[in-house]
């Protein structure tokens, strides 16, 4: 697909509100957990954007359709629409947005190759959409073992390569833990996108604050995580992101509470208190997850926020990525669900929902 390379944000906001049009409503995701049959869950599929990439798996496997790989797909095939249509400012932040991904895949292939999973199974979890493209990833996921990993990523200059090298050492001291490498590549990721996120422009301003809440979010789970751990201060400050709310003194001092219930009381940025609330009353069911999951949520809220920040701006492409995002874990979690026979109520209360005129799913 040729870029339209358009250096300002009317024709791809124009071109995303056409696309935001089609996200799957409440309502569907409502009829889709009940359906009752194979033939019933296909034949709704099959009147949204996914029934090529849906028909495509029961084509390959009609006995187990690779539904994953199939969402993947088109949730790769939207992101490229949205940054293929973009040029000057917009081309650069959304390119920024889009670097979250490639994190993302290089710890994919990092956790596949430590689990022992095939090249296949890592490349089907994969998703190409930002500087690191398929075939790139391809090839790193060939490799035999996570050195093998980290060598191929230096020697093809690929700029998260150095920083994984650097660590390996450490990485091989601690029985191969890869919390290691990957706090790496968080703390140069992030390091990364806020050194290039300056100045008071509004749409600097909106993509710099998704990443400082991501920031945020990756710290909250660190400190409940690793709430039980005695830890020097040293490694404690080592495990604090910056650019967020938290200095690694702060954060430090927060760990050393070893309670959950201290480290929400005493969170300094009062404005996470209630999601922290709400995480703590599911604790005792759900430990850290009921912390991920209020987390996950409430960035998933702020993205989809942002198109009601600025109509003009970058803020409409935020808000539906965030938005497309969540319909895409929505359906993972209702196919996945069937395919394994749980009931339609405990698939419905695993879903989220943000509310708005058309209760989009996502």
């Amino acid at each position: 697909m040729a870029n339209v390379n358009l250096p300002d944000y009317g024709y791809v906001n124009t071109r995303v509100r056409g696309m935001r049009a089609h996200l799957l409503t409440k309502e569907f995701f409502m009829q889709l957990a009940d359906t009752g049959s194979f033939e019933d869950m296909h034949s709704l599929l099959e009147q949204t954007v996914y029934r090529r990439e849906i028909n495509e798996a029961v084509l390959l496997s009609p006995e187990r359709p690779d539904y994953d790989q199939a969402i993947n797909v088109n949730f790769v095939i939207s992101l490229r629409k949205i940054f293929d249509a973009t040029g000057g400012e917009p081309h650069r932040l959304v390119r920024l947005l889009l670097s979250d991904f490639d994190v993302q895949n290089i710890k994919a292939i990092l956790r596949g190759k430590r689990g022992d999973a095939t090249p296949n199974e890592i490349v089907a979890m994969l998703v190409p959409v930002g500087e690191l493209r398929l075939d790139h990833l391809e090839q790193i996921a060939q490799e035999r073992d996570t050195r093998a990993v980290v060598e191929r990523m230096v020697t093809s200059e690929i700029r998260y390569g150095p920083q994984l090298a650097a660590e390996l050492p450490k990485f091989f001291k601690k029985d191969q833990d890869l919390a290691i490498l990957e706090l790496a590549l968080d703390r140069y990721h992030f390091n990364s996108v806020m050194s290039q996120l300056t100045g008071k422009n509004r749409n600097v301003e909106m993509v710099r604050r998704m990443f400082r809440t991501e920031i945020d979010m990756r710290n909250l789970s660190t400190l409940v995580r690793i709430r039980k751990l005695h830890l020097e201060d040293e490694d404690l400050e080592g495990l604090c992101l910056p650019g967020g709310a938290l200095s690694p003194e702060v954060f430090t001092n927060l760990a050393r509470l070893g309670d959950v219930a201290s480290i929400v009381a005493q969170y300094p940025d009062t404005s996470y208190r209630p999601l922290l609330k709400r995480a703590l009353e599911e604790y005792q069911e759900l430990d850290v997850v009921a912390f991920d999951k209020e987390l996950e949520h409430a960035l998933i809220k702020l993205g989809a926020s942002m198109s009601n920040v600025d109509v003009l701006g970058i803020g409409v492409i935020i808000g539906y990525m965030w938005l497309k995002r969540n319909e895409v874990i929505n359906l993972r979690i209702v196919l996945k669900g069937k395919q394994i026979d749980r009931t339609a109520v405990d698939i419905k209360k695993d879903l989220f929902f943000i509310g708005g005129d058309r209760e989009a799913a996502a």
